[in-house]
């Protein structure tokens, strides 16, 4: 978190009004009933967070400082522990609306000068908005990822065995097998999920380089189909056995597929 000090020093000085823009989290169509109040905390830690009415739908935003969220986003996204914390509450707004309403979460840092060009920028993609609500409806996201379990490895080490070869050899064992054509079991597997699912998207470079990893991907599965998703997990993961570990975390807001329409 940022100290008390840092913070302070972003607080506008009596009497000031320095330049906002809008923060965007997430664009949901108006409920039947009153729209639910966010209790998480905005993208700063001390804007609201509110619904506009915006072309037929709700966009959720926070209002704050031009200087942090627009002019030094760049430099401050360098910050790692600024980034964790802003990326956490932004996180955290968007899990709580999912929780109430079918919802298209926006990029971190996605901004806008005034409510003039958030409603141009709605306007400019209904189209594809009306076609990512009827697929993320009443859906979640999944993140599954398969490993290779490694073969227990003797703990002697042969005599004529220098300490380079030890480290080539230990690397060759930890070295990742993603990008290796997938044997005919595991694609089985993929393709009994992608038929659970209303999308799927293969995962992305940023968790390729894991130890073992075999394969990732993101399903979008609709909630009562969630049973189904669980059943077919643990059918492989009984197959496997040692030879195989799958991995399942979810359920999260669709981040994967909401296209770059809400970017």
């Amino acid at each position: 978190m940022p100290s008390a000090t840092k913070t302070a020093a972003r607080l506008p000085k009596k009497g000031a009004s320095p330049a906002s823009v809008l923060y965007l989290y997430a664009i949901s169509r108006i409920p039947k009933e009153s729209a639910p109040s966010v209790a998480a905390e905005g993208i700063d830690g001390h804007a609201r967070v509110e619904a506009v009415r915006c072309q037929g739908y709700l966009c959720w935003l926070s209002r704050v400082f031009k200087t942090e969220f627009a002019d030094e986003l760049n430099e401050r996204m360098q910050d790692l522990e600024w980034l964790a914390t802003a990326g956490l509450r932004h996180q955290r707004v968007v899990a709580e609306l999912s929780r109430h309403l079918a919802t298209l979460p926006a990029r971190f840092g996605t901004v806008f000068r005034n409510e003039e060009s958030l409603a141009q920028h709605v306007k400019e993609r209904k189209r594809a908005l009306q076609a990512a609500f009827e697929r993320v409806a009443d859906a979640d996201e999944w993140g599954i990822k398969v490993f290779a379990v490694a073969a227990p490895q003797p703990t002697a080490i042969a005599k004529d065995l220098t300490g380079s070869d030890y480290l080539k050899r230990k690397a060759r064992l930890l070295r990742p097998t993603a990008g290796k054509k997938l044997d005919a079991d595991v694609q089985e597997f993929i393709a009994a999920l992608t038929k659970l699912a209303v999308a799927s998207s293969p995962g992305g470079k940023a968790s390729a380089g894991q130890p073992g990893l075999v394969w990732h991907g993101s399903l979008l599965i609709r909630r009562r189909d969630r049973k189904k998703l669980e059943s077919a997990l643990n059918k492989y993961a009984a197959r496997w056995k040692a030879a195989r570990r799958i991995d399942c975390s979810g359920p999260w807001p669709p981040y994967s597929f909401v296209g770059e329409h809400v970017q």
